[in-house]
């Protein structure tokens, strides 16, 4: 049986295709490279542009592998001398074409005879409601939230014309690896709002600050 190895060794690999970012490798001493391969990537949801990493064990030692995300070539290092892996990079920047806000890719590593894989999705920070129009008096919404992170709380908060939060509201839990909501039909504005411009700050956060981050904003002018 292999006993454990007492060193360390640094390796810089460059991830870079197909307009991703490029990223660089931190390879790490860790398990046998007896066992089967296997990889996995740091979170299962990742926002636009957000660095990730990827971790592998089970691959031959000091070995050259090469990654592709959706088939298409997406990086290459080399094993540790335990035959792992541990590489950062660039998520897509854009959401396909026809997207409905949440991507799923499939990013799968190579080494000689070995081969694993890993899946991951990929989305954006939104808030809208539909429909977008209508008698405020009557007009009810259904409010689509999406990309803001596995569990807690989304609250509306309306800020009236002078800045001041008029009504904060609770409109549930975010679900799913990506933190996703969809209500049901409720009437857009709760009370009746006066004449100007409103903005309607969506966020997890159930006291109302201007500052507040991860945030989306909606204006909405009432005359």
């Amino acid at each position: 049986m292999t006993g454990r190895h007492d060193t360390e060794r640094l390796l810089v690999a460059v991830l870079a295709s197909a307009g991703f970012a490029a990223g660089v490798v931190a390879l790490t001493t860790a398990a046998s490279a007896a066992s089967r391969p296997s990889v996995r990537v740091s979170h299962a949801c990742y926002q636009l542009a957000q660095k990730g990493t990827v971790h592998g064990s089970g691959f031959d030692p000091s070995a050259h592998w090469t990654a592709k995300l959706d088939g298409k070539a997406f990086g290459n290092g080399t094993t540790s001398s335990a035959g792992t892996i541990t590489a950062n990079f660039g998520v897509p920047s854009h959401l396909r074409k026809g997207s409905t806000g949440e991507d799923s890719y499939k990013l799968v590593v190579r080494e000689g005879k070995h081969s694993a894989s890993a899946t991951f999705l990929v989305t954006h920070l939104s808030a809208s409601f539909s429909p977008a129009g209508g008698n405020l008096s009557t007009l009810k919404v259904s409010f689509s939230l999406l990309g803001w992170g596995r569990g807690g709380t989304l609250y509306l908060h309306y800020v009236n014309p002078n800045g001041t939060v008029r009504l904060t509201r609770a409109l549930g839990s975010a679900g799913g690896a990506c933190g996703h909501l969809v209500t049901s039909l409720e009437k857009l504005f709760p009370f009746t709002p006066t004449v100007g411009k409103w903005t309607l700050q969506f966020d997890k956060n159930p006291s109302y600050r201007a500052i507040t981050v991860p945030r989306v904003g909606i204006r909405y002018k009432i005359s």
